[in-house]
């Protein structure tokens, strides 16, 4: 980013105001409750989220191992001929050739270019994450605190978790690793009640959900989209009535659990 780009930046954002404002990080100690609690329901939802992610892939993954195992029939493959039921979706099709993975399509941990300039201290990423929010101006004094990348980081965090506020910049600033801050010589503030052991576990338990939190986060949305869309050719098939009779006949576990996965609650539970 050249420095015409950092002056657009400046003239543009609605953020302007506040980045040439200072900038300075709270004075006030966050409050070790304020800590724990913010804590503990960041990681309570991003448990929920990755295991709502999860039961995504592993629906996907249960299709595309049973149709996998049914189009090496050729008998199956002359009855799907014959019904006009060939045509498979494409992610559906590259997935049971084993064509495609299941990776997320842009890492969220990509590294920002380490010559980038910043904006009043502020990665331009960072800003550009958080430019359709309100942000309190204190969050990017706080943001300072971190190295380029983990100011990305952190403003992904909050937009993805949904809570782009003072109180979780403030606690995911001070959970961040210690090499991961704009000055790693500066000591760690302490807490009162938290012992060193206590908090370096919270530290490295925030960092691991975090990372799958983000991976997750980056992967949901395309999965669930492949889970309609599979989905969609499962009912297809099961609205089929010499399908069904073949499959009842000669597969009755396939049948059974193309039966299970297309149950209204099970799609519900999905958000399919």
């Amino acid at each position: 980013m050249t420095q015409t780009a950092v002056q657009r930046i400046l003239q543009t954002s609605r953020h302007a105001i506040h980045l040439t404002d200072g900038l300075q990080e709270p004075r006030k100690p966050l409050h070790p409750y304020l800590l724990r609690r913010t804590y503990k329901r960041h990681c309570e939802r991003m448990r929920r989220f990755i295991r709502e992610t999860n039961a995504t892939r592993e629906h996907i993954e249960v299709i595309v191992e049973a149709l996998r195992q049914l189009m090496a029939v050729d008998m199956f493959r002359s009855v799907l001929k014959a019904e006009g039921l060939v045509n498979i979706p494409a992610e559906l099709a590259e997935r049971i050739s084993g064509s495609r993975g299941f990776s997320a399509q842009g890492r969220p941990g990509q590294a920002v270019m380490s010559d980038e300039p910043l904006v009043a201290g502020i990665c331009p990423k960072a800003i550009e994450l958080l430019e359709d929010f309100g942000v309190h101006p204190k969050i990017f004094g706080l943001l300072k605190k971190g190295t380029p990348n983990r100011q990305v980081e952190v403003a992904k965090l909050m937009v993805a978790l949904d809570r782009v506020t003072f109180i979780s910049a403030r606690v995911i600033i001070a959970l961040t690793p210690q090499l991961q801050l704009a000055d790693p010589s500066i000591p760690r503030k302490r807490f009162f009640g938290i012992d060193t052991d206590t908090f370096d576990g919270m530290e490295v338990e925030f960092a691991a959900l975090s990372r799958e939190f983000l991976d997750a986060n980056e992967c949901l949305g395309i999965w669930s989209l492949e889970l309609v869309a599979a989905r969609g050719y499962l009912h297809r098939l099961m609205d089929n009535l010499k399908v069904v009779r073949y499959l009842a006949g000669n597969y009755p576990s396939h049948f059974e659990t193309f039966h299970r996965l297309l149950e209204p609650d099970l799609e519900r539970a999905a958000g399919v």
